[in-house]
């Protein structure tokens, strides 16, 4: 089983990457905030933590920046009813304290956020998640797993406007040049200035 790599960045998808190492190419499957931090290394060695998925339909990697990424990763993933890809999905848009809060308000139209994450689907995950909450308790009390609520809000953001037609490098600007306005700001209150122009 692979548990980690370390390679060469050779290339950067939205929702994976391509390590070389030595000389073997490997595709891992990334979430969006991995994406980010991997935007300026290409060419560039990086260590990331993998997830080695063998089903009889085959391999997969799936690769995250810190130890606890992808212990949430395969926390999510082991709920009745979510998969690989849909729980990696989930994982570009939300953190543990996020899925915390989300099933303790009962949120659903928050993890709707989610672009074909709608109606029974949607359910389905909540349940599964308000069923599950201590098992989340365990990430929040880890301070490892506390991240910066801005960067989290802009790159939830720059996804949200990816997902609406904008090509990266401009959204990637359009976030950074909001939240120079407006520091505090959400990401639907991000996202719904750089549609309507509002300051």
């Amino acid at each position: 089983m692979i548990a980690s790599l370390r390679g060469k960045l050779i290339q950067l998808e939205m929702d994976h990457l391509v390590l070389d190492v030595a000389g073997v190419g490997y595709e891992v499957h990334i979430p969006f905030p991995l994406h980010l931090e991997c935007k300026d290394k290409m060419q560039a060695e990086i260590f990331l933590h993998i997830f080695h998925s063998i089903t009889d339909r085959g391999e997969r990697l799936f690769g995250f920046s810190t130890r606890k990424d992808r212990e949430l990763f395969q926390l999510i993933k082991s709920l009745h009813g979510i998969g690989e890809l849909t729980a990696l999905k989930i994982l570009s848009f939300f953190h543990a304290d996020d899925l915390y809060k989300i099933a303790k308000e009962d949120d659903r139209k928050t993890l709707e956020k989610i672009p074909k994450v709608k109606g029974k689907t949607s359910e389905k995950i909540l349940f599964e998640i308000k069923q599950n909450l201590k098992k989340l308790e365990m990430f929040l009390n880890d301070e490892s797993t506390k991240t910066d609520s801005e960067d989290r809000e802009s790159d939830l953001a720059t996804l949200a406007l990816i997902q609406l037609g904008f090509d990266e490098k401009t959204a990637t600007k359009q976030v950074t040049d909001a939240r120079k306005l407006n520091p505090n700001y959400t990401a639907s209150e991000i996202v719904k200035q750089v549609i309507t122009g509002t300051r």
